[in-house]
């Protein structure tokens, strides 16, 4: 299971579906590019599978996929991403943004709740505030910057900034859902979300139950002016194991399901469909710089020349289902920062750690190890791939005279494992919006590392240069010259080396052949209503 990068927070623990929607094809079979966009009509009933998860359903303080995944049925947000992962207006009608730091949603008209409240300006200003006045809220670190929140007339909201945020649009899009204010004012923040008091909406579906670890039952929203949602109701099953929900899947029980880490439980179902697209984490090495012997940048470098990502690749993904990595970031992200030849040229510029057996003796005998050492790779076991990653990676450092012991870590360890207990950590950090901000302010910054940071600066980094160069990039809304800082900032990061990057993978979902899921990606069901998506497939 995952729960979600925050500004101030980091702990995945799951695999999370990803940007550029894909495809689908019967008995499990991957595809990446179908286009069928499925039947019109309308049915009775979906029913859907995920894990169990602790809390309530309300994403400001249980940012668990699963929770996320299924309030976004009930609760719309001002700002949505699509499949492709551009942002555009949810409940807005549209954005303005008059100077640098402030931004102007002007609403939709004629929405209402799904008792039947219309939707106001005081109802989106009170769930922006959440961000800030719920201390529980996850979503806090993403708001520090917020100077104010206000409603202008009847039918506008004005946020301000402190400072200019080149990442704004997308922190709007994932900390935006808005619910009714009465609800809230009545009931009280440690209420919402609970079986007795389920949130209020505005999206196609209504809550009509929950009960924990068991079912979440939808229902269509009486009062939706949209498109007609394809299922009059939902349900979704909770399962305490993927095996459970593949069984579930194979026997007909469910429809289908996603966000799971064993993708091999589910592959080859008869009478599915499997659903691929790109992925937007990061498998990595994490080396604790702080402190021997990894504060060693020649050991780091001679552990990172001998990590052989390709071939990681081609044991664990032999139908090329993973692409290596280039630097801490999806290369996807810089899209829109300038032309591909720009962006290209900074990455080709970045210092790469190809493998190479010999390289790595070499870096090995200018560190304070020439004659090798031993040493533990830490891999959480409920980590995609993440002890074969590490049983790969200590074959080839023996290669070169060190000796790798791997540490399986429990996830109720994962937390702990922040700050100087760990070692080397094969990681993966998933991005909740395609820019390399996001994953670089949870990875570089020496504010994140614990304490009094969250721990989210895995290798306990520090360097002045980076911070400075990563906050200026961050104030930049000139992208080609953000382009430039961050090109900057990478170089340094490259050459010292606090995180190996390994790869990007692939990531899946299953659906009854009965459906299609055109539009299937990791924005399209995180941040955005995604059942609206599974359609009959004729």
């Amino acid at each position: 299971m995952k729960k979600y990068l925050c500004a101030s927070l980091v702990l995945v623990l799951a695999v999370v579906l990803t940007a550029c929607g894909g495809g689908s094809q019967p008995g499990g079979s991957a595809s990446s590019g179908a286009t069928a966009t499925g039947s019109s009509k309308q049915y009775a009933e979906l029913r859907w599978g995920f894990t169990a998860w602790p809390g309530p359903i309300d994403n400001n303080k249980d940012p668990w996929f699963p929770s996320i995944s299924i309030q976004q049925l009930v609760v719309q947000s001002l700002m949505e991403l699509e499949a492709d992962g551009k942002v555009t207006p949810g409940l807005a009608s549209s954005v303005e943004q008059p100077t640098s730091t402030t931004y102007v949603y002007n609403l939709r008209h004629g929405v209402r709740f799904s008792d039947g409240k219309p939707l106001t300006p005081a109802d989106v200003v009170y769930s922006l505030e959440r961000n800030i006045l719920d201390k529980e809220a996850w979503t806090t670190g993403y708001w520090e910057d917020v100077a104010s929140i206000s409603a202008r007339g009847q039918s506008a909201v004005v946020v301000k900034l402190k400072r200019p945020n080149a990442v704004w649009e997308y922190n709007m899009a994932i900390t935006s859902p808005i619910i009714e204010k009465a609800q809230g004012e009545k009931d009280g923040e440690k209420a919402l979300g609970s079986p007795s008091d389920l949130l209020i909406g505005t999206g196609p579906w209504k809550f009509d139950s929950f009960t924990p670890e068991t079912s979440v039952r939808l229902s269509r929203n009486p009062y939706w002016t949209g498109s007609p949602p394809p299922a009059k109701n939902i349900t979704i099953n909770i399962f305490k194991n993927e095996a459970t929900m593949a069984f579930a899947l194979r026997s007909g029980a469910i429809d289908g399901a996603f966000g799971y880490q064993t993708p091999k439980t589910f592959a080859n179902i008869p009478g599915t469909r499997q659903l691929t697209a790109p992925g937007n984490s990061l498998v990595s090495l994490a080396f604790n710089t702080a402190s021997p012997p990894f504060n060693d940048v020649h050991l780091r470098r001679a552990i990172s020349y001998a990590a052989d990502a390709n071939g990681i690749i081609k044991a664990i993904y032999p139908k090329g289902e993973a692409v290596k990595a280039v630097t801490i970031t999806p290369t996807t992200f810089f899209d829109g920062l300038g032309p591909a030849n720009r962006v290209n040229e900074m990455l080709d510029s970045l210092p790469k750690y190809e493998f190479n057996l010999a390289a790595a003796k070499r870096e090995l005998a200018k560190s304070a190890y020439p004659h090798g050492l031993t040493m533990s790779v830490q891999a959480q076991v409920t980590e995609q791939n993440s002890v074969a990653v590490a049983q790969i990676i200590a074959t080839n450092l023996a290669k070169i005279g060190i000796t790798a012991n791997i540490q399986e870590i429990q996830p109720d360890e994962t937390s702990d494992l922040f700050g100087s207990k760990v070692k080397v950590l094969v990681t993966e950090l998933i991005a909740n919006y395609p820019d390399p901000e996001n994953l670089m302010a949870y990875l570089l910054p020496s504010s994140q590392i614990r304490p009094p940071g969250s721990g989210s600066n895995q290798a306990e980094y520090r360097n002045a240069e980076v911070d400075k160069l990563q906050l200026q990039e961050l104030e930049t809304l000139n992208r080609p010259r953000r382009l430039q800082l961050i090109g900057k900032l990478l170089k340094i990061v490259g050459a010292e080396v606090p995180y190996m990057p390994l790869y990007t993978h692939d990531v899946v979902g299953t659906v009854s052949e009965k459906y299609v899921f055109p539009a299937f990606s990791a924005w399209t069901v995180e941040w955005r209503p995604w059942a609206m998506e599974v359609k009959l497939a004729r």
